[in-house]
């Protein structure tokens, strides 16, 4: 028989497929998101309309109108072109978060006292650091995106809302990293805007990527996070609690 979710071959006596992990006597959760309708993005379009229009008119239709662009986004056709689009917004991201934050530190400076200044040392993200920064910023992007996208997919398929497949949401991330814009054009709070519009931009591109409930795309955000700080704080409790039987302990030796 075959799994009714993936499609693979899975044995007749087994409950679950071994491919993807779907329960083989649930009904599958209905077709994939149809392709007919979604064309290409502007960005994949960039041979024919241009580099910077399609550059340009993506990050714009993301930031603006993300309901239809994620709507009429193909959820297949490679990961190349999403990447590269990531890569540069990214790449662009941490430059002018740079610049910026240069140029902020240097004009503080300018109103601290001698006492301040030496309390405040100098700015150590410069030189060695700056190089190794800038080498190793692409491999943590690129890195950075499939762990997130790994992710979310596994949440969403977790409450059988991951209609299209891994691409669909490699995809819609990383088209998100158009919120990137902002931090180039507003300097200190754009990482606060980025971040706000970034969590809503996921849950629209996954909403409309995999045609599923806005319920369960937001589950798929929102259920990384509530995990991370709850696996943080039980390591801090754990910690906490191992100190205070350590500290007990030695009293106990004192006595």
């Amino acid at each position: 028989m075959f799994c009714p979710h993936c499609g693979k071959e899975a044995g007749e006596d087994q409950p679950f497929c071994r491919h993807c992990g779907a329960g083989l006597a649930e009904p599958a959760p209905g077709p994939p998101p149809d392709e007919e309708g979604r064309l290409k993005t502007p960005w994949e379009d960039r041979g024919n309309i241009g580099f910077f229009q399609g550059f340009f008119t993506t990050v714009k239709n993301v930031l603006f109108n993300p309901t239809v662009f994620f709507k009429k986004m193909p959820v297949s056709g490679g990961l190349t072109d999403p990447l590269l689009f990531a890569l540069i917004l990214g790449m662009a991201g941490f430059m002018f978060f740079y610049f910026w934050d240069i140029l902020l530190h240097d004009g503080m400076r300018n109103f601290m006292t001698p006492e301040m200044k030496a309390a405040a040392g100098q700015y150590q993200f410069q030189g060695i650091g700056l190089a190794l920064f800038a080498f190793l910023a692409p491999f943590l992007i690129i890195t950075g995106l499939f762990i997130s996208s790994g992710i979310l997919h596994l949440f969403l398929m977790m409450v059988s809302g991951a209609r299209a497949g891994f691409e669909a949401t490699f995809r819609v991330l990383a088209y998100g990293y158009s919120i990137n814009i902002f931090f180039v054009v507003i300097p200190v709070c754009g990482g606060l805007i980025a971040g706000v519009w970034a969590i809503v931009l996921m849950i629209i591109g996954l909403k409309e990527a995999h045609q599923t409930t806005g319920g369960k795309a937001a589950f798929s955000v929102f259920a990384p996070v509530f995990v991370c700080c709850g696996l943080a704080i039980a390591a801090t409790l754990l910690f906490m609690g191992a100190v205070a039987a350590s500290f007990g302990a030695m009293m106990q030796m004192y006595k």
